[in-house]
């Protein structure tokens, strides 16, 4: 995310910490929304999205609030780093949030959107979590992925980094520690756990407890397995 970009709502919407560049995962998108400013300008949030179906991308609901969409075009780039331009940008004709979102309380979780692409990609989609997480679940490896900034303020790659899952909240996955954890640009992406003993969509990273957006502390992720319902209409619509 740039200087111009917004991808903060209350807290710090949670570039990888602690993690190193990812060359695979190509469902893995950055997640991009050009807004013309009154000053002739061109503003840009950015964010991370996973590809779930060839047209249909998982991503957070907050980096596609309204306000930020409207005449807005939103692109999705599938590659490694935006900056080298080898990779595939496709437009993203229309998005949808979880009815359940609040914009005002984004701690309250179902931080999930999806948006329709204009043309099917050809990548395998990542398979998106339907399994209730339960305390059970505390403890279990995952691996977060994004496009936003690391430890030195750069963004725009994509990296990952392997942790654990620290706590589940009726609504909310808590992941990572003070090391190994999200930060600015990589909310809507994805938190892989093994289930069932394949690599599954389980969090869509949403954001950090800590209140200043140059710092980021842990990572809290909207739970996927709440919001099936909602993101399989358009999956089967698509």
């Amino acid at each position: 995310m740039d200087d111009t970009s917004t991808d903060l709502m209350d807290g710090n919407p949670a570039a990888i910490i602690g993690g190193t560049v990812d060359e695979g995962d190509p469902a893995v998108a950055y997640l991009q929304v050009a807004q013309p400013a009154e000053d002739g300008f061109t503003e840009f949030s950015t964010c991370t999205a996973s590809l779930i179906a060839p047209k249909v991308l998982l991503m957070a609901a907050h980096c596609v609030e309204p306000w930020l969409v409207e005449n807005a075009t939103i692109t999705a780039f599938f590659g490694t780093d935006v900056f080298t331009g080898e990779g595939t940008w496709v437009n993203v004709t229309e998005v949808h949030a979880e009815p359940r979102y609040t914009s005002s309380n984004i701690r309250a979780g179902y931080d999930i959107a999806v948006g329709i692409l204009e043309e099917p990609v050809s990548i395998a989609p990542l398979p998106y979590n339907r399994t209730p997480m339960t305390a059970a679940d505390v403890g279990e490896p995952v691996r977060l992925i994004g496009f936003g900034r690391d430890e030195d303020w750069a963004d725009g790659i994509k990296r990952h980094v392997s942790t654990t899952l620290n706590t589940v909240t009726p609504t909310l996955l808590g992941l990572g520690d003070a090391t190994h954890h999200t930060c600015t640009g990589d909310s809507g992406g994805p938190a892989l756990m093994n289930v069932n003993g394949v690599p599954t969509i389980v969090g869509v990273t949403s954001f950090s407890t800590t209140g200043d957006f140059t710092i980021c502390t842990d990572g809290w992720d909207a739970r996927v397995d709440l919001s099936v319902d909602f993101i399989d209409q358009f999956v089967n619509a698509n």
